[in-house]
């Protein structure tokens, strides 16, 4: 649960929303059940008319055992512009309301002490220059657009990283060679340091190698007798991933990886060098409850089982980006998805 406070005459910033630390004394307030946006029925709000600027407030703890690491804070989703405040300073700010991003706090915040964090959201889907997928700019549903999202609507979390720690990594199949090729990217880089990988088929490993940690960098990773991944067989690779000072490991991130290729050759789709039927059930992700937002991760994985029980290979995931659990549950399950940005509604003349 958050508190908010919905921003109709936008003079919310004029008024010293950002450093409030409560919005219970506001009209048009009350509390939101977090990640689901206000007009949803899963939020506990269920306000369906339009909301063009809205606030959000929580109280943050940090534990105490952070300190010495740096503080990250996450949001999954937030649609469609954003801007953070940590105590009444500003945090940094966000535009687009389908990605996930992240905030290196640590200067913001202190372990062991608690905080207030505001989310401050403007929504203009009538605008004509923001993506809105199939959100309706209209007040009733119509055709195929549909209860508009405003806000937070994926999870929002906190984390204690590393300060040398593994920030993000990119794994590309190379099918054709036998091997995974890995892009790490590193909090921050220091001499000295090294960046174990190891891969794993059926908890057995395939292979292992140390070299220098540095950001950026390709490291390939063969791999004896190669599984590819298919719907037939979605056979997956799992990965382990350290950052090592000397002997020390100072961070372990796990991961999982599938061997495939796609390919155009001419008007046909190649899966893993052979032609592949794609049998695909549009999917536009909209949820009675939820809207945009899944109501648990067993509704995400049922879609799935549910599309392929009736033939199904995969889905045309329809004018909105997918949460990446979605994308999870299709490598575990053998489904194709292809994914669309949400361009609908934008008028390109502005």
């Amino acid at each position: 649960p958050w508190s908010y406070a919905f921003d109709f005459g936008q003079s919310g910033r004029e008024r010293g929303f950002q450093s409030r630390t409560d919005f219970s004394d506001l009209p048009n307030s009350g509390t939101i059940t977090v990640p689901f946006c206000p007009e949803s029925q899963l939020s506990g709000v269920e306000h369906t008319d339009f909301i063009e600027m809205m606030w959000y407030h929580r109280q943050v703890s940090v534990p105490a055992s952070w300190t010495g690491q740096r503080i990250v804070l996450h949001f999954g989703g937030v649609d469609y512009e954003c801007e953070i405040f940590i105590d009444g300073d500003a945090v940094g700010r966000h535009w687009g309301g389908t990605v996930a991003f992240s905030f290196d706090v640590t200067d913001h915040v202190k372990p062991g002490e608690t905080h207030d964090l505001v989310v401050f959201v403007r929504d203009e889907v009538r605008s004509g220059i923001q993506p809105g997928g199939k959100q309706c700019h209209a007040y009733h549903s119509f055709g195929c657009l549909y209860t508009r999202t405003t806000g937070i609507w994926q999870t929002v979390w906190m984390e204690a990283v590393p300060e040398f720690g593994l920030k993000d990594i990119q794994i590309i199949p190379d099918l054709d060679n036998a091997s995974f090729v890995v892009v790490p990217a590193f909090y921050a880089d220091r001499q000295g340091l090294r960046f174990r990988a190891t891969v794993r088929a059926s908890g057995k490993v395939v292979d292992r190698r140390t070299l220098v940690a540095s950001s950026g960098l390709p490291y390939v990773l063969p791999l004896a007798n190669p599984r590819a991944w298919s719907p037939e067989d979605p056979f997956l690779y799992d990965l382990t991933f350290e950052v090592l000072d000397g002997t020390t490991v100072i961070d372990t991130v796990r991961s999982y990886a599938g061997l495939r290729k796609v390919h155009v050759e001419g008007n046909r789709l190649f899966l893993n060098n052979r032609p592949f039927y794609l049998r695909l059930v549009l999917d536009q992700g909209f949820y009675p409850d939820g809207l945009w937002t899944a109501p648990s991760d067993e509704a995400l994985k049922r879609d799935i089982e549910l599309s392929m029980a009736a033939g199904f290979n995969g889905a045309r995931l329809h004018q909105k980006v997918f949460e990446p659990r979605f994308h999870y549950w299709a490598d575990r399950l053998g489904y194709v998805t292809w994914g669309e940005s949400s361009s609908w509604g934008i008028d390109v003349t502005d």
